[in-house]
């Protein structure tokens, strides 16, 4: 245990006047304190315990105050002037409280700027998994996949990289089917690269491989990786599929609906940003022409770009001066919000963010834009009534950030550790597949880059309709929510472990009453709905210059929403039919909740057959 502090600071009646506030100096260095748990000792003393190294110091509780009042990145001087103005009744010089300070940083309970970013960017790079392939994931959009293959083919002559390219075809049409083969020969012919194309007969075959491998999942094979049902979206069962066909590998996965080149905005620099509340950038367009125009062209192999990342460690990164932190970019950030920048933490996926059509099937997300983008998408009334569509915009970063939990459908994967696998049906597969990731994976991140891939639907759909109702998550997002609130910290180090627990606690939700079923989905809903009435009130109430038309809107959504939480009705989520009755939401809610369950027992055994397998399973098919 460390020795006393021996500074002792003074309380009583001021009789001083107020300091002078502190000149900010840039170049000045940086402090923060640690984060710890304090115990009291007597009247007067405490042992406080520092969170990240467990090191214990004994101090009076007014220098325990004193650093409570330092927690921010500021400079020693920024820090003075603050306890000299904030804590009352002090009656003492600012060099007596510089001293205190100078004694905090020399028992490392005040962390330098420089010491911080040391920290995060210390790590032994390692030599990363071999890529296995770029996995494309079609379903019944042939015209989509074309404009996506031209635009690798292109890719491919420029840089010549040689890739393996899988189709996953997941069409109920034997038409687009065949047409996808065709798409491929093409690229073959034009390129050189090896083609795999998996459809319903390949898949099959996987399967039957897979079921004698592994019998114990045989069962749930078909639900988890099988062809495609009409009529329910199971962008998961491609997903899953390359994660098996990937394991112990990277990969890079892409949707019929993308096309190269990235592209990066203007103002887009280098650097990571710290901040994990930094928010993205909207640009809106008149057509979709526009917006794929939008930004500047990414000049290098896009692939290359992500895997200089994916499957490295933090400080890989942040050691090389394209993602290297800025010091000044710490200023007013505690530490504890930056417990996720250590440098030995693995990035397993990367991202980007979006040139063209949405990727969201509501646009509630636009009514919490920063000001300044607010001011774009509510110019005047016309393009603001296109805009709520979201059907031409470019929506990304404009500088990279890492983070434990992402949204949307990553671009690299370091298969090398198991990665879970996702709900095979239902919308939302994406930020499930992220938030397990974090529970297998605790201290891994995700890493999303400046840039933006393009995105284009086969058809513009209106979203409004669904933005102004009351929000109503599909059941991927109840089951994304529900580890994020609802789980308790696991201890176990095993991935596998982590997963079982998941399932055990999703079993445990099946296994409620149907009364029971029915009071969680309407807590979830009433939480859900009073989560959005709250930061959507917050935002209305920061903007009262913005337009009517915006402001009217907003108060819709929120009126929406008020009368569900009054009159809740039917607890369903989005994916469940419209005209279903509270019994059978309890009865889907067991359903479905036993089914992932299942999945998620099963996947260890299938990821670990696949990956000793490697690259014969995929020449399998």
């Amino acid at each position: 245990m460390s020795s006393h502090f021996n500074y002792q600071i003074n309380y009583g009646a001021a009789t001083t006047a107020a300091p002078a506030p502190a000149r900010v100096d840039p170049a000045a260095p940086l402090y923060a304190s640690e984060d710890g748990v304090v115990a009291s000792l007597s009247n007067n003393e405490c042992i406080f315990q520092v969170k990240r190294s467990g090191e214990t110091h004994v101090m009076t509780f007014q220098v325990l105050q004193a650093l409570d009042q330092v927690r921010e990145f500021r400079s020693l001087d920024e820090h003075v002037s603050r306890i000299l103005a904030t804590v009352p009744g002090l009656n003492v010089q600012r060099d007596d409280v510089a001293r205190v300070l100078d004694s905090l940083i020399k028992r490392r309970l005040l962390v330098s700027d420089r010491s911080f970013l040391e920290r995060a960017g210390a790590a032994v790079d390692r030599e990363p998994a071999p890529l296995r392939a770029v996995f494309i994931r079609a379903c019944d959009r042939p015209d989509q996949a074309a404009h996506l293959l031209a635009s690798l083919a292109d890719n491919e002559r420029r840089h010549r990289a040689n890739r393996h390219y899988v189709l996953i075809d997941d069409s109920t049409s034997r038409d687009a089917a065949n047409r996808h083969r065709d798409l491929l020969r093409e690229f073959a012919r034009a390129t050189g690269c090896k083609l795999t194309y998996i459809g319903s007969a390949e898949r099959e075959r996987l399967i039957e491989k897979l079921a004698r491998a592994v019998p114990q999942a045989a069962a749930h094979l078909p639900a988890l990786v099988g062809a495609g049902e009409r009529g329910r979206f199971g962008g998961g069962r491609g997903w899953n599929l390359a994660l098996l066909l990937s394991a112990g590998a990277r990969a890079v996965l892409l949707d019929d609906d993308h096309r190269l080149p990235l592209r990066r905005l203007e103002d887009a620099r280098d650097g990571l940003d710290p901040n994990p509340a930094g928010t993205a950038t909207t640009r809106f367009y008149r057509n979709i022409e526009n917006a794929l125009g939008a930004g500047e062209e990414v000049d290098e192999d896009p692939f290359e770009l992500h895997l200089a990342v994916a499957g490295h460690p933090l400080g890989a990164a942040v050691g090389r001066q394209r993602y290297a932190i800025d010091p000044q970019a710490l200023r007013g950030l505690t530490l504890s919000r930056l417990d996720h920048l250590h440098g030995d933490a693995p990035v397993l996926a990367t991202h980007h963010g979006a040139y063209g059509s949405s990727r969201s099937e509501s646009g509630q997300w636009l009514y919490h834009l920063s000001a300044e983008d607010r001011a774009e998408f509510t110019r005047d009334r016309d393009s603001y009534l296109r805009n709520v569509e979201v059907g031409s915009i470019w929506y990304g970063y404009r500088q990279a950030r890492a983070t434990g939990v992402a949204t949307f459908t990553p671009f690299a994967l370091d298969n090398s550790v198991m990665l879970p696998c996702t709900n095979p049906l239902g919308r939302g597969e994406d930020a499930l597949f992220s938030r397990v990731t974090e529970l297998c994976h605790t201290g891994a991140l995700m890493f999303e880059l400046p840039v933006a891939v393009g995105h284009v639907q086969e058809t513009q759909r209106r979203r409004s309709s669904v933005t102004l109702a009351a929000h109503t998550p599909r059941f991927n997002y109840f089951v994304a929510d529900f580890i994020r609130t609802r789980l308790p910290e696991f201890s176990a180090d095993d991935p596998a472990q982590r997963l079982g627990l998941l399932a055990a606690h999703l079993r445990d939700v099946a296994g409620a009453s149907e009364q029971g079923r029915v009071r969680q989905l309407q807590e979830y809903l009433a939480y859900a709905r009073a989560d959005l009435i709250e930061r959507l009130q917050g935002q209305y109430d920061n903007a009262p210059d913005a337009p009517i038309y915006w402001q009217a809107d907003v108060r819709s959504i929120i009126e929406a929403n008020g009368r569900s939480l009054i009159t809740p009705g039917v607890p369903r989520l989005a994916d469940w039919p419209e005209n279903i009755d509270g019994a059978g939401c309890a009865e889907r809610l067991r359903a479905e909740t036993s089914e992932l369950a299942g999945f998620f027992e099963a996947w260890p055994a299938l990821w670990n057959y696949a990956r000793e397998q490697g690259e014969r399973l995929l020449g399998a098919v």
